[in-house]
């Protein structure tokens, strides 16, 4: 399989053997290819891949760790249900809604995404430990804002960005600070481009529902959560979260019904539809009066 352009071009990297046999030299290369791996899989269509592909190269996979507010949508736990029957692992369900309400105090809606991963990140190391496993997958493509801190460890060990060695290393270097081993996170995907991700899923045959809301990646079409389309200045609470979701989850299932993307923005209630119809516009201004009136 063949990977894009702007992959060859980008990361040097020419297609899914060459991927696969970079991933297990830097296994080989840290003594770690027959170590246990957790996996923060949230159910998505980075995730899934990265899990299949994990799969694909006989790495061993201990369990499956979702995440879980009281806003996430149903179809992300029911699509982490289906991989997990696909390759036989099981799942670890860990809820951060106490632990979320804490953090967001003073915090305003840009860093809402932030906060999450964090607490994700946290708990994933914790989990990790107790079951004595020190590799933590992702399911991070090229992407993801970790793309930059991951290059700036290889400069700092190599001198220079090594592409073949992006997949596996241990940023964020603060989970292993005084450890004896270091915590390593495996990003299968991370030097993949977004056609490359889609790709490789249609590869694996792995299927993914989708929750039809726009996503935070415009034209990449990330779902996941209704709490990002706080809008950036508003102090978050959860007041907003509550209504975030009410409203959300309305215009998503009129978006679903009729094939469409759609989300709305809080306070601001700006309504975004993808493609950009007047008529999706309508429709989903129908349906908030709809819900107001009764």
């Amino acid at each position: 399989m063949e990977f894009s352009e702007w992959t060859k071009n980008k990361r040097k990297l020419n297609n899914l053997d060459e991927l696969k046999k970079d991933i297990i030299e830097q296994f080989k290369e840290k003594n770690v290819l027959n170590e246990k791996i957790v996996v923060m899989a949230s159910g998505g269509k980075d995730s899934s891949t990265a899990i299949a592909l994990a799969k694909d190269l006989n790495l061993k996979i201990d369990a499956l760790i979702h995440f879980y507010h009281k806003w996430s949508w149903d179809v992300s736990k029911k699509m982490v249900e289906k991989i997990s029957k696909k390759y036989n692992i099981p799942v670890i369900y860990y809820e951060i809604t106490n632990e979320l309400l804490k953090r967001i105090k003073g915090a305003k809606g840009s860093s809402i995404c932030r906060i999450c991963k964090n607490i994700m990140k946290d708990k994933a190391v914790d989990i990790a430990k107790e079951r004595g496993i020190r590799i933590i997958m992702t399911g991070d493509s090229a992407l993801e804002k970790v793309s930059g801190a991951v290059m700036n460890y290889l400069r700092e060990v190599y001198g220079e960005v090594v592409y073949n060695k992006m997949e596996l290393t241990p940023v964020p270097q603060k989970y292993s600070k005084g450890k004896d081993k270091e915590i390593l996170f495996f990003r299968p995907l991370i030097r993949l481009s977004y056609e490359d991700v889609l790709n490789l899923m249609k590869y694996y045959n792995i299927e993914i529902e989708k929750a039809h809301e726009v996503g935070d990646k415009f034209g990449f079409w990330r779902e996941g959560c209704c709490l990002q389309y706080a809008d950036e200045d508003v102090k978050l609470s959860e007041d907003l979260f509550n209504k975030l979701y009410k409203y959300n989850k309305i215009v998503t299932d009129v978006a679903k019904k009729y094939n469409f993307r759609a989300s709305i923005k809080l306070p601001s209630k700006k309504i975004i539809v993808v493609p950009k119809k007047e008529e999706y516009v309508r429709l989903i201004k129908k349906s908030l009066r709809d819900l107001y009136e009764n």
